[in-house]
């Protein structure tokens, strides 16, 4: 079992509303991440239809990052992620922590088998990737045209059974000293099955 952890080292994420519909669009609009046109605005990412919206504040602070989203649920078992965060505000590495706690979020909350995120080359510096160095699963080339030029729309995939290995080894510093992505935080520490290591022991 997964814990759908909202809390990270460094994040907090904090429900958010639809009252935070024009914060998101203009961070989505910073981020370069997707082209949002007027006539869209109001139905894209409306956050009261999202089967899950947070806002990504800093833990130490709450100031705000930028915002997490999963929506699209369907009966295949897959939901989308979108992780928004304004690149002026969100430094350090963030972005992965971020990205990290919405896909364990989806497993955690949902019966979904696979979640799927989709992003340009603008925002792959944020999460450590490169242009020629991505596991995007699909790639649209010059899909998308914002900032006066024509982007490439990377997808990638996270499947639940990939996720389970990947949360057991290399993920266990991500929440912090001691925590696990299978254990309730709030639980006293004898109560928690003890966090594994980069090994998966």
């Amino acid at each position: 079992m997964l814990f759908p952890h909202i809390t990270s080292r460094r994040l907090a994420f904090r429900p958010a509303s639809s009252r935070h519909h024009a914060e998101l669009i203009r961070t989505m609009l910073r981020t370069g991440i997707e082209n949002v046109s007027p006539a869209a605005r109001s139905k894209n990412r409306d956050l009261a239809k999202c089967d899950a919206a947070f806002l990504v504040t800093r833990r130490s602070g709450g100031d705000l990052l930028g915002f997490s989203t999963l929506h699209g649920l369907d009966p295949a078992g897959h939901v989308s992620a979108g992780v928004y965060l304004d690149p002026q505000r969100a430094r350090l590495g963030v972005g992965s922590e971020a990205i990290y706690l919405t896909i364990n979020y989806a497993f955690a909350m949902f019966g979904v088998d696979k979640v799927i995120a989709q992003t340009t080359e603008a925002t792959f510096g944020s999460v450590g990737l490169n242009s020629e160095q991505n596991a995007a699963t699909g790639v649209l080339r010059d899909y998308l045209y914002f900032r006066g030029r024509h982007w490439d729309l990377h997808t990638f995939q996270t499947e639940r059974s990939e996720w389970e290995r990947h949360v057991d080894g290399a993920l266990g510093d991500v929440l912090g000293p001691g925590l696990s992505w299978r254990a309730d935080p709030n639980l006293p520490s004898a109560a928690r099955p003890p966090a594994m290591n980069h090994n998966g022991i």
